[in-house]
């Protein structure tokens, strides 16, 4: 019964990290802890990353993984999700002001995206500075909505 729960929660929610399982199952961490070990000895679960992992069933493809692992942190959804709703290229300032973030927040959370291939930048000759005139979109965007639609993220 609390293996199928935990189980349940990991396939409900790709990507989710153990203290959302906690929170999900309403189990305390010891019984989950428990069973996530037991179903990682199953190879029904798999744990991805290191500093704060996250878990997955073990039929989702490893860049699948990657991408929702990124889209499980707020601030990069929000900037993810702004970015692939917009017609043309954001600059870093437009983005920081739409989802209420700092500035150097967006930037480097940008930079992040832009060396896992998310985001790509676009100089807009609309300004005279060449620092301030680079938008950024999405370099991919029907493998994003993919993702989204597969793994249900919202």
């Amino acid at each position: 019964m609390r293996r199928e729960l935990i189980l349940k929660a990991v396939q409900e929610n790709p990507g989710i990290s153990y203290n959302e399982i906690v929170r999900h199952t309403d189990l305390s961490n010891g019984v989950v802890t428990h069973y996530l070990i037991q179903l990682m000895d199953t190879k029904k679960i798999e744990k991805y990353g290191k500093s704060r992992p996250k878990y997955f069933l073990t039929n989702v493809e490893q860049k699948d993984k990657e991408t929702i692992a990124i889209l499980r942190n707020n601030t990069n959804f929000m900037i993810i999700n702004l970015l692939l709703k917009s017609k043309s290229p954001l600059l870093a300032d437009e983005i920081s002001k739409t989802i209420k973030k700092s500035s150097s927040t967006v930037s480097v959370i940008l930079k992040k995206l832009q060396k896992k291939n998310i985001v790509e930048r676009e100089i807009l000759n609309r300004k005279t500075k060449l620092t301030s005139d680079i938008g950024y979109a999405i370099s991919n965007k029907e493998f994003l909505k993919e993702i989204f639609s597969r793994y249900n993220i919202q």
